[in-house]
């Protein structure tokens, strides 16, 4: 069974050392990764990436902890690198309020990023970190492009799941549901349509049981893939398949 990773970055640093064996062990076991911007550097990194490795897509958009100085410039520079057909959404693009940054600057950039994922209709890549009422209140009234978009990471409850779901969104989700106590998490999954699902890995971040504590990677979206079948109660093939389908219908791949 070969699977995906809708949500990487692995243009970082923290892969320098051994990225090209690791790149090697990617393309033989998954068919695909997607690696996510995350600000003004990553972009240039990852259309670098796109256009060297088959199996690589990327996205471009910035983090709401890197917009502190996000202006027009940073859009032209976006929209320039949507030129690239490999480029499949704008993200990852939301409100992070667990970190001391300046909350206006951050609604401020995310309503001129989703206004050009809008324009080239783009599906969108939303990180939501305690901020859940004020990004859902947000994106309603701001509107999704007719693209989609996805919850990256999703980390609350059912109670929010739902209400992102009914905006047309999809969820993603990561190694967190592995962990011991995050019961509300699974809840949200089991809960979840499947075909509203999308895995992730989000690395280097947020390893799996039983690699806390350590570097996180694409492979290791395996054992993201065992919890939602364990969970959903739909194994081998058929899970796979379903994940992929959804991946593909979002983001207009064919693979």
């Amino acid at each position: 069974m070969r699977y995906i990773d809708t949500h990487s970055h692995t243009y970082l640093k923290r892969f320098n050392e051994d990225r090209k064996e690791l790149y090697s062990e990617i393309s033989e076991k998954l068919d695909y990764i997607i690696d996510i911007g995350i600000g003004k550097d990553s972009i240039d990194k990852i259309l670098e990436s796109v256009n060297k490795y088959e199996f690589i897509f990327g996205t471009v958009g910035f983090h709401p902890t890197e917009t502190e100085d996000f202006d027009d410039d940073d859009i032209s520079h976006m929209e320039e690198a949507l030129k690239e057909e490999k480029i499949v959404a704008i993200g990852e693009i939301g409100l992070d309020f667990h970190w001391d940054t300046d909350r206006n600057k951050q609604f401020k950039a995310l309503g001129m990023q989703m206004e050009l994922a809008k324009k080239h209709n783009k599906p969108i890549v939303f990180h939501i970190r305690d901020a859940y009422d004020e990004a859902y209140d947000f994106i309603k009234k701001t509107g999704i492009p007719e693209a989609g978009g996805v919850v990256h990471c999703f980390s609350s409850n059912w109670e929010d799941a739902k209400k992102y779901l009914d905006l047309g969104l999809y969820l993603g989700f990561d190694g967190p549901l592995t962990y011991p106590k995050n019961d509300d998490l699974r809840e949200a999954l089991k809960n979840t349509p499947i075909d509203r699902i999308l895995p992730e890995t989000d690395s280097p971040f947020l390893p799996p049981v039983p690699f806390r504590g350590k570097r996180n990677d694409p492979l290791k979206v395996e054992y993201v893939y065992e919890e939602i079948s364990r969970i959903k109660e739909v194994y081998d093939e058929r899970i796979a398949s379903q994940l992929k389908s959804n991946s593909n219908k979002l983001f207009k791949l064919d693979r």
